[in-house]
């Protein structure tokens, strides 16, 4: 513990899981090629706009550095914490900061990414279950990127209650599927008033072989 006392230990651990989930990888990429990732593609700040809006190599490199802040807050906040929940709240608070970045004036991605990250850490397991397993079921179902998204985290929650044998990991998968949805809510309410239906150009290549539907 950094601290003595636990509220103090747990409150400076999501100051700083915020800042470093503030870290604002996309915008960073896409300046340095000239372009400004919130004005381009779906406007998203985030790995999967910089990889159509910038080039593949960029967006790689930004698909792993912001999984690597998710792995980075919960590896320090596991570190320095001696409660099962603080890592999960820790990266709670980096998908905040991912998702409303301090460092451009509170913009912001979806945070999939540090969330893959931070999974990879805490529960590495699981992680094949949720993208190769309710991911797929919910696209092919839903045939939407963002509704798919919401629906799989949704039900991966209650997934890692069962997994992990701790009903705090259920607080944590609802809190991220909370946070996810709010970010995306304008694109989950015109699925239903605009029947919209968009499946993203990085998802449908990746999921093409399995589902042609889609």
């Amino acid at each position: 513990m950094i601290f003595q006392n636990f509220y103090w230990n747990t409150i400076f651990i999501l100051f700083i899981s915020y800042l470093i989930g503030s870290f604002p990888t996309a915008y960073i990429a896409g300046k340095i090629k000239g372009i400004d990732v919130s004005k381009k593609g779906s406007k998203n700040i985030g790995g999967m706009n910089t990889f159509t809006s910038v080039g593949r190599l960029a967006g790689v490199m930004v698909i792993f550095i912001d999984a690597g802040k998710g792995i980075l807050v919960a590896y320090l906040a596991d570190k320095f914490s001696d409660h099962i929940f603080v890592p999960m709240l820790a990266v709670v608070f980096a998908l905040i900061g991912h998702n409303w970045m301090v460092y451009i004036g509170f913009r912001g991605g979806k945070g999939i990414a540090a969330f893959i990250g931070s999974l990879l850490y805490l529960s590495p397991v699981s992680f094949p279950f949720l993208y190769l397993l309710f991911v797929p079921i919910a696209l092919f179902t839903l045939k939407d990127s963002y509704l798919s998204t919401a629906f799989a985290f949704f039900i991966f929650s209650f997934f890692l209650w069962i997994y992990e044998g701790s009903f705090w990991w259920l607080i944590f998968g609802l809190l991220v599927t909370i946070l996810y949805s709010i970010k995306s809510y304008s694109l989950l309410k015109t699925y239903y008033t605009q029947h919209r239906r968009d499946i993203n150009p990085v998802v449908r290549r990746v999921f093409k072989p399995f589902f042609r539907g889609i």
